[in-house]
């Protein structure tokens, strides 16, 4: 109640220019509050009633009251907010420090719900009493429901895009990865963490890492949109080549944070506001620090009255530009049709407003596209003459931005979509309806909204159990991970069969209950009829090879019988005649010419050969038996029993020999012996007439790498040198002295039959063992053997 009253009384005569002024000032600040939607009010607590502008009273349902009592204000405020509007005002009239409220709430006139965003300040009397609590409002409607729409799309297009079967990540500043999905942990069979930071390059075949690395490391330093092409291995070996894309990713504030591959995961999109505190008292500083750009233009050249601190950073100016023209003071608007706009508005009185114009404006030294929503309104005079501009701009960049990348990830969703045929489909959980796309409406000749009844309907019923049992599982409260089936559908008028693999992400809402299954399917028809052709012809080819070996081996084993019985037979006419050239050397040889025993030592020579190439011919063939019975062979034991058999040659021979320690291998020893013989007869036999022959005998355990697989089976190898100093050979001929009857040399001028080294390839071949020989002319030889140190052991 009222306690005292003062009053002072001047006699002050306003003159009309100040009374004109004053009407323009006060149009000025009415018409800055009208174009930015703010409306305000004064809550008279002494009264407990509440004066507002016309703005105030459209949005608080009052049109024509300009002053009502809190208790009618309250009744139009939804029922949910009234605690939480309570509590904020009770918050700035009661705390002794911070008397001010800022507060979002909903309005319900006509059934319609509104969202306000209010702000107040209580005022207090000098004894500490509330008497005044005043402030502004204004409508956010559609800034509320702009962020509930971006955050359900998020929810829809995450699920999407988790439901396609593709590898994300993502990346930090420093170009480390930071996130990867399962996917591609699928198709390295590697732990998740393991691929974190540069881990992903591990699973990079070796042949393609270092290009891949480069190629990122460029894009990322480029800040440029990354793709490439490279392969990867899965640690049981298999390789896949994987197409790797992904583009730059920047915060609210335009700070780059790192790269998103395949999906953009846009989570910080957070709109901010700035807090505008308001008084009164002090309107003109409202202007300056309001959180919106505001700019007055006056005279018909748009010379710059005013421009407030959110302005001039929005043309990165300061004040200096104040008082010049727009086109002086920005001549990067030359071309754009901001000044011929403004100048239109000048002459017709007519506002302009925009919720979406482009602009080229300058960021630091360099231009660079800019979106703002904004208003051109004229100020008019009483006599109804515009006399300025006020304009009034917020920037959008970041929404519209943030509105194309989102755009950009659907486009390139939809043609991974369409490059990879995918169809998607949409169940909704609530009305059992199913939105189909083109590509599965035409699969199954249906229409593209279906009810769920009538798509089962066309699943094969051999696939009908244990979809449907994929379904209920899929729908589970809590059940998170994606649904994946493969099954046959069947055409309604066609009867036309495909196999599909579909894939599944089951949509929850708050209370964790499955609304929505959401997913894509591929038709895989052709795979797998390729499949199994592949799996016939495979099964054809194997057939055939099994018959073909039973063929070589009854081939084989008839060359074996032949190479014996002939061996055989002719040994007996050969021996025969070899006995009668001996009784003619014994009884007529007196009798003979010259030129007859010469013939006879000829038929003696050949004899003799053929003999020797006979008995060769018997040892090469006895060598092909499939299974031959394998022991630990002492090497050094068997070329002590070679070196004591060549006993005589050695003695007639210069040569000076060396035999160090040899290893225990696994093998056959009659084998291993004719090989060890073999060898030695050669070098004995290629010595250089001219100089001492060294012959070296030396073997060792193989190195490591030297262990190989033979059909499932590892084995440990030794080897054995045998080195001459003789005449060698031309390293042209290294395949060549392995085949049968193959002579580097006349038979005059060496003996041999050329079967020998083939003998020792083959004893080789029976060991799953290896020869290499390496060869100087006139300088020796040195063949090198490789024999299995122990018998096959399992690869395990």
């Amino acid at each position: 109640m009222p306690f005292s009253s003062t009053s002072d009384i001047r006699d002050e005569q306003l003159n009309p220019s100040t009374l004109h002024q004053l009407h323009e000032q006060g149009e000025h600040y009415r018409y800055a509050l009208e174009a930015a939607g703010v409306g305000t009010w004064d809550w008279n607590m002494l009264r407990q009633t509440i004066h507002w502008d016309g703005l105030c009273q459209e949005l608080f349902g009052f049109p024509n009251e300009s002053t009502v009592t809190y208790t009618e204000v309250i009744r139009h405020i939804h029922p949910d907010d009234h605690v939480l509007l309570r509590q904020a005002i009770r918050a700035a009239i009661q705390s002794p420090h911070n008397r001010t409220c800022d507060v979002q709430f909903r309005t319900i006139i006509d059934g319609k719900q509104r969202w306000l965003d209010g702000k107040g300040k209580a005022y207090f009397d000098e004894e500490n009493r509330l008497y005044r609590f005043a402030g502004i409002v204004r409508d956010v409607t559609e800034e509320v429901y702009t962020r509930h729409i971006l955050q359900d799309n998020a929810s829809i297009f995450t699920s999407i895009t988790q439901a396609v079967p593709v590898a994300l990540w993502m990346s930090d500043q420093q170009g480390y990865t930071t996130y990867t999905s399962k996917k591609w942990a699928d198709w390295t069979g590697r732990d998740l963490d393991s691929h974190l930071g540069l881990g992903w390059l591990d699973a990079i075949v070796m042949e393609d890492r270092e290009q891949a690395a480069r190629v990122f490391q460029g894009d990322f330093q480029a800040r440029r949109p990354h793709r490439s092409e490279f392969r990867i291995k899965h640690l049981d070996g298999s390789i896949r080549w994987v197409d790797c894309s992904g583009n730059p990713h920047y915060d609210s504030n335009g700070i780059f944070k790192g790269y998103v591959g395949a999906v953009l995961d846009i989570t910080d999109r957070v709109i901010t506001q700035q807090k505008l505190e308001i008084s009164q008292d002090h309107f003109y500083n409202l202007i300056w620090q309001a959180p919106f750009a505001i700019g007055l233009y006056v005279t018909e050249d748009i010379r710059i009255e005013m421009a407030n601190d959110a302005l001039l950073r929005m043309w990165s100016k300061d004040s200096s530009v104040i008082g010049k023209k727009l086109g002086d003071a920005l001549p990067e608007l030359k071309g754009q049709p901001f000044e011929a706009i403004l100048k239109e508005v000048y002459r017709t009185g007519i506002p302009y407003e925009t919720q979406e114009e482009r602009a080229e404006l300058y960021d630091g030294d360099r231009l660079r596209p800019y979106w703002f929503k904004f208003t051109y309104k004229p100020l008019k005079n009483e006599r109804g003459e515009v006399w300025s501009i006020l304009h009034m701009a917020v920037d959008i960049t970041e929404r519209v931005l943030a509105r194309q990348k989102i755009a950009d990830a659907e486009a390139n969703l939809r043609l991974a979509i369409d490059t990879a045929e995918l169809g998607t489909w949409h169940l909704d959980l609530r009305d059992r309806t199913l939105s189909l796309s083109d590509r599965i409406s035409d699969w199954l000749g249906m229409e593209p909204v279906s009810n769920l009844e009538s798509i089962l309907l066309r699943i094969h019923r051999k696939d009908l159990e244990h979809v449907g049992t994929s379904l209920n599982r899929a729908i589970e409260a809590g059940y998170s991970e994606p649904c994946n089936e493969e099954f046959t559908i069947v055409h309604r008028t066609t009867g036309q069969q495909r196999i599909v693999h579909a894939q599944a992400r089951t949509l929850m809402d708050e209370d964790g209950v499955a609304y929505a299954l959401t997913g894509t399917a591929q038709d895989i028809t052709n795979q797998k009829l390729v499949k199994q052709e592949l799996e016939r012809l495979v099964q054809q080819r194997t057939e055939a090879l099994r018959l073909s070996n039973l063929e070589l081996e009854h081939s084989n084993e008839n060359l074996r019988q032949f190479a014996f019985v002939a061996s055989h037979d002719l040994q007996e006419p050969l021996r025969k005649i070899q006995s009668f050239i001996t009784l003619l050397y014994n009884s007529d040889a007196k009798q003979l010419s010259s030129k007859g025993v010469s013939t006879l030592d000829r038929i003696h020579a050949s004899a003799s050969r053929m003999s020797t190439l006979i008995s060769d011919l018997l040892v090469f063939s006895s060598l092909t038996q499939k299974e031959i019975p394998m022991a630990e062979v002492s090497l050094s034991k068997l070329v002590g029993e070679v070196l004591e058999d060549l006993e005589e040659s050695i003695r007639q021979a210069n040569v000076q020999l060396d035999v160090g320690p040899l290893p225990i291998v696994w093998g056959n020893a009659s084998q291993l012996k004719q090989l060890l013989q073999n060898f030695l007869t050669n070098a004995l036999k290629f010595g250089a007439s001219d100089r001492i022959n060294h012959i070296r005998i030396s073997g060792s355990e193989a190195a490591e790498e030297a262990i190989e697989t033979f059909n499932g089976f590892v084995r440990r190898y030794h080897w054995i040198e045998i080195s001459d100093s003789g005449i060698g050979f031309e390293p042209t001929y290294q395949d060549r002295i392995f085949q049968m009857f193959q002579r580097l040399h006349s038979k005059e001028k060496y003996e041999g039959t050329g079967i020998g080294l083939a003998v020792c390839r083959k004893v080789a071949e029976n060991h799953q063992g290896s020869i290499t020989v390496s060869s100087i002319p006139d300088q020796g030889t040195t063949f090198r053997v490789n024999l299995p140190a122990t018998p096959p052991l399992p690869m395990s």
